[in-house]
């Protein structure tokens, strides 16, 4: 069974690959290339996008992040997270799932 690692390290997006139809929906969208750990990442597959609002506590309706589950070329799932509190670069791997011996 695979597991998913919790590991919010900074990513390094190809902006080339951003597509820009989305754009204007007020929001990113997920970047189809990128590096991470120094090596290229390919995003081959959007699995679900979701948006996190501000503190449950709080009544505003601020976005606070948009996350990206996502396959990668090499067989990982991972949920890249653009969080817009982070000055600089806000995209993240949030999580990644490898699959076990003999899954897909």
């Amino acid at each position: 069974m695979s597991r998913e690692r919790f590991v919010f390290e900074p990513i390094e997006v190809d902006v080339t690959s951003i597509p820009v139809a989305g754009l204007g929906a007020g929001g990113p969208t997920c970047p189809r290339r990128f590096k991470w750990r120094g090596r290229d990442v390919v995003v081959v597959d959007v699995l679900e996008v979701k948006r996190q609002l501000r503190a449950h506590d709080s009544q505003e309706r601020y976005v606070h992040s948009h996350s990206f589950r996502v396959r990668t070329a090499d067989g990982l799932e991972m949920v890249l997270r653009c969080d817009r509190q982070i000055r600089g670069n806000p995209w993240r791997v949030f999580t990644v799932t490898e699959p076990d011996v003999g899954e897909g």
